[in-house]
């Protein structure tokens, strides 16, 4: 593993990422996707044959001793297949280490876009919904993979166009009542569940509007 003395360049398993990691980075970069979600997605394909991420859908079309081998296409025209070691894909979160270790070009700037939540799909980012909360379950004790504990409570929130899970965290939950309309904004989807779920983030903010926000 990378031991911070070696000028930048990771140590070790490093060479089970580093080709996978490059086309995944530069696809993310293309097809405005957060990297870290499309390896969340890659990871979906291998247990499940396919999932989806933003505009992408990727397909695992073999598996043998070593690897699997990936199919991503954007509305039936192939992107790009290549293999990603089993190994890699059994550690997704040392994967997800690794990034930042992959020379891209700089992201270009783009404001935060409002959208409608029947247009949301997992790998978006940097989205802003106007919707109100509808449904606040009971909120639940869970480990983090930092190692502490936090609770959360996958919050119900709709507009007129449909219905979808807001993931907050401790204080987040107390923010709110059903029947508040709330503004998210930099907000990201992630895929929870088989299903898009709306997510703040450390970029991410929600704050309580005007109700005739959505009138």
């Amino acid at each position: 593993m990378y031991d911070g003395q070696s000028r930048g360049r990771p140590r070790g398993n490093y060479r089970l990422f580093r080709s996978p990691l490059k086309s995944i980075v530069l696809i993310a970069r293309k097809h405005d996707v957060d990297p870290n979600l499309l390896i969340d997605a890659f990871v979906e394909a291998w247990k499940h044959k396919v999932s989806h991420c933003g505009s992408l859908t990727i397909r695992c079309r073999a598996v043998n001793q070593d690897s699997a081998t990936f199919l991503l296409t954007n509305k039936e025209k192939v992107i790009s297949q290549f293999p990603i070691k089993q190994e890699a894909l059994r550690i997704p979160d040392s994967f997800r280490d690794y990034i930042k270790y992959v020379p891209t070009p700089a992201p270009k700037k783009s404001e935060p876009r409002h959208r409608k939540i029947d247009e949301l799909k997992s790998g978006m980012k940097g989205v802003g919904v106007t919707a109100k909360i509808v449904k606040i379950p009971l909120r639940k004790l869970v480990d983090t993979r930092w190692g502490g504990q936090s609770y959360v409570s996958n919050v119900s929130i709709a507009d007129e166009t449909g219905s979808i899970r807001l993931s907050l965290w401790n204080n987040q939950i107390d923010s709110v009542h059903v029947g508040d309309v709330v503004e998210i904004e930099n907000g990201y989807v992630a895929s929870f569940a088989g299903e898009p779920q709306l997510r703040l983030g450390r970029k991410g903010t929600l704050s309580t509007v005007n109700t005739e926000a959505l009138s």
